[in-house]
This record gives C-alpha cells, sequence and structure tokens, in this order.
C-alpha cells in the first residue's frame, strides 16, 4: 500500500502531454458514385501533431493487408499543425467486389501522436497516443429503399413463449440502435450498449421486458449526421 501511495503521488506531480486532435463526425458515409471522400482533422492545441491513418475491416488490433481493403488514404501520415485542421481524402480501389445489394462496414482509424513538448525536457511527463476508431460504410448506388426509410423499418416480434422479444432489421443498411422503449421498460442502460443490426439479420433481446400493457414500441437509431432520430412502431 506504502509503495501504491507513492507510485499515485509521483503520478499526481507529473505534467501531461496527450493528443488534440479529432474528426468531424462519428461516421464516414463512401457512396458509390464518389471519386473520393474527405474526411476533416482538427488540432486543437496549441502544438502541432503527427497523425497516422488507416483502415480496418473489423479487427482492431491489427492492420490489414493492402488487399484486403478497397480503400487508400492521402495522406495516410501526416504533420497537423497547432490550431489548423487536415483533410485526409478517402479513395476507392476495387470497390465493384463489394456487395451492391446492402451496405458493407470499414473502420478508419486515426493515431495521434502528440509531440515531444521543450517546456518539459528535465521534467517527468506523461506522453499520451490516442487512437480514434470510427465506422466507414460503404454504400451501394442502388438500393431498394433510402437510409431514413430504413431507419423506419426496423421490426419487434414478440415471442409469448419464449417470452422474448426479436428485433430484426429487413433493410440493406446498418442500423445502429441506441434505446428501446416499451412503456416504461427500456433495453439498454446506457449507449455504450446500443446494437448495431447488420443488414438482413436480427438479434433477440434477452433482457429486455415487454410491456404486455401496450403494443407499441418506440426506438431511437443514429442517422448519418450521427444525431438521433426517434420512432415508433407496433409489435408483432
Amino acid at each position: 500500500m506504502r509503495y501504491l501511495k507513492i507510485a499515485g503521488f509521483i503520478y499526481l506531480m507529473m505534467s501531461f502531454a496527450y493528443a488534440g486532435v479529432s474528426i468531424d463526425g462519428t461516421r464516414i458515409i463512401f457512396p458509390a458514385e464518389s471519386k473520393s471522400v474527405n474526411v476533416q482533422l482538427r488540432n486543437a492545441f496549441d502544438t502541432p501533431s503527427l497523425v497516422q491513418v488507416w483502415i480496418d475491416t473489423g479487427d482492431s488490433e491489427k492492420i490489414p493487408k493492402a488487399s484486403e481493403v478497397p480503400f487508400i488514404l492521402n495522406p495516410p501520415l501526416t504533420r497537423v499543425e497547432a490550431r489548423k485542421g487536415q483533410i485526409i481524402r478517402v479513395i476507392p480501389l476495387d470497390i465493384k467486389k463489394l456487395p451492391q445489394d446492402r451496405e458493407s462496414i470499414f473502420w478508419f482509424n486515426m493515431m495521434d501522436i502528440p509531440p515531444d513538448d521543450p517546456a518539459l525536457k528535465d521534467k517527468n511527463y506523461l506522453s499520451f497516443t490516442v487512437r480514434t476508431r470510427i465506422k466507414l460504410f460503404y454504400r451501394p448506388s442502388e438500393l431498394a429503399m433510402t437510409a431514413f426509410l430504413a431507419q423506419q423499418s426496423v421490426q419487434f416480434k414478440y415471442d409469448q413463449g419464449a417470452q422474448n422479444v426479436s428485433m430484426n432489421n429487413p433493410t440493406p443498411y446498418y442500423l445502429t440502435v441506441v434505446q428501446i422503449e416499451s412503456g416504461k421498460n427500456q433495453a439498454f442502460s446506457s449507449a455504450d450498449q446500443a446494437i448495431m443490426l447488420a443488414p438482413f439479420t436480427h438479434v433477440i433481446l434477452k433482457d429486455f421486458k415487454l410491456d404486455t400493457s401496450t403494443k407499441k414500441i418506440v426506438y431511437e437509431v443514429l442517422n448519418d449526421l450521427g444525431t438521433l432520430q426517434t420512432y415508433e412502431t407496433t409489435i408483432q
């Protein structure tokens, strides 16, 4: 315990150097007809930062081979000056191999590496490398419906025998459902429990209790801008 207290004291006495580059938005939509899509980075700090970007296919622990990702990023490594921004271009390669009847999902990664601070040269300090990871959706041009209509199309079915509710996505879009309510009952206690439904899939809401006095379900979905949209539907 004594050593822990000493370590904690040293930790509190240290100065901190950490990254300050952020990404505009919480998701990236890449329409099939686009030649490129811009991702805006912004450095909110008074010091420049080195930023590395890449795309992965879902495994956050590894950087995939170039052949596994149908996009390139330009520039993949860049310096973002203090209080300024930087555009990263997402450029398609062989996207024709991707399914054209539904969306595909990838992940855009940004590693923000803060520079050494000359003012802290002779001091103890901690330097944090910050990684940000957001979703990148490839959207074919001839899907059966719009994203707005898809968000309204989530279906809920009650299995009286199993005493559970299933949530079905009959659309070609990825849908992130943040909250579900039936009367006073809620499916999630925090946004961290949100469910992303892949196209044409369903999940069982095992811990969700249906309010049998109402046939209404109210649910919230993240739209393309990363804001919440609320919809109401009838339980089947």
